[in-house]
């Protein structure tokens, strides 16, 4: 029997020179909104909504600034972060209640501009992410370089044997690969990263996870619209697939030059072809050119990369499913991003197959209850 999901949001840590600072382990549990969002492409982040008329003096001192919690669902951590805002809407019918929204500390580095002195020759890519984080407080053990340890963290499952994800993390030695500012502390860590086929995103337990979109993984998640009789194990309240090939190039080049250590510069290129576009009647050829590129390897990753990232809208799922955990007959699972669900929909392709979902919004209202919205997009569309 599937019980009730439960939110809950825990107090870890006072905010900074409170005057008068809230205990530890204080647990709000209560809430007339609560929305949380995990994304691969940007900083978690969860707003809640709680409180009357009277309420800002009681809970002001635990929605203050600098403020540090935890959220869980049904018991499983899906986000760690500070509080960094809060307000009181106030209206004349409906009285005013305290709303404050917690983000994680990946937020300070999509804002802070990065230490240009932070060295880039003779350093491997684990090092210079240690010290261009360095300046907020990360160390060596706040990163993660095997995806599915988050995975596993915000799921509850083990994903063993579910594509390899542990990163080779190369050397750098690139005049172009010097900080430049204003580049922000995330921008430059995601250049370096991608350039090698790789990002890096919010862990649960607020650390960082260093990988690769895996969607070779097993599905974890199975969601489905069907008619009739069939329909039974239907758990899709709403979705729209998308296939936008707008521009999505038919053909993709790159050209640039680079050399090795000692070695003079030569000519490096790479290309790939979209058969789907092409087999349509697109003609839409594009040449991308890449200076420092030096090697026939980091051309490959990095056509796979412009491409994918040209090729998201060519086939993606928003879908809406109840509750705040995918229900699979037997069992609660919390949905979790870098992760991937087989679809169903008659009206929409019948067995669609597996999609990799990027980015999942949880939330509990009292007019909708319980509800979830998944992005995805088609596995093998995001390579990099």
């Amino acid at each position: 029997m599937r019980r009730p999901d439960t939110l809950t949001v825990e107090l870890i840590e006072a905010p900074p020179n409170a005057s008068a600072p809230p205990g530890a382990g204080s647990v709000f549990d209560r809430f007339t909104t609560a929305q949380i969002v995990n994304d691969i492409s940007a900083p978690s982040e969860a707003s809640f909504e709680l409180g009357d008329d009277g309420s800002w003096t009681d809970l002001s001192k635990y929605v203050a600034h600098g403020a540090k919690y935890r959220v869980f669902i049904n018991g499983l951590m899906r986000l760690t972060g500070r509080v960094e805002l809060n307000d009181i809407p106030t209206d004349a019918k409906a009285g005013a209640v305290v709303r404050f929204t917690i983000r994680t500390k990946l937020q300070d580095a999509w804002y802070a501009c990065a230490d240009e002195s932070v060295a880039v020759k003779g350093v491997n890519l684990k090092q210079f992410l240690i010290a261009v984080y360095k300046p907020l407080g990360f160390t060596e053990s706040d990163f993660i370089f095997r995806a599915s340890v988050a995975r596993d963290l915000i799921t509850g499952q083990s994903s063993t044997n579910q594509g390899k994800d542990v990163v080779d993390l190369e050397p750098i030695d690139l005049k172009e690969a010097k900080i430049k500012p204003p580049e922000t502390i995330y921008a430059a860590a995601d250049r370096h990263l991608r350039r090698h086929g790789f990002m890096h995103w919010d862990s649960p337990d607020g650390k960082i996870v260093v990988g690769a979109p895996n969607d070779a993984q097993l599905p974890t998640y199975f969601l489905a619209c069907v008619r009739a009789d069939r329909g039974i194990g239907n758990n899709i309240l709403g979705a729209t697939r998308s296939q936008d090939w707008s521009g999505i190039p038919s053909r993709l080049a790159l050209y640039g030059s680079g050399s090795s250590k000692g070695a003079s510069r030569s000519r490096i290129s790479a290309s790939l072809d979209d058969a789907d576009v092409t087999a349509a009647g697109f003609y839409r050829p594009i040449i991308v050119m890449a200076e420092g590129i030096k090697t026939s390897g980091l051309a490959d990753r990095a056509i796979a990369r412009e491409l994918s990232a040209r090729s998201k809208s060519k086939d993606s799922f928003d879908i809406e499913s109840d509750g705040l955990n995918w229900w699979s007959g037997t069992a609660s699972i919390p949905w979790g991003i870098d992760t991937v669900a087989e679809i169903r929909s008659d009206v929409a392709g019948g067995s669609c197959g597996a999609y990799y979902i990027h980015r999942v919004i949880s939330r509990r209202s009292a007019s909708e209850g319980d509800v979830t919205n998944i992005t995805l997009v088609k596995k093998g569309i995001w390579k990099l």
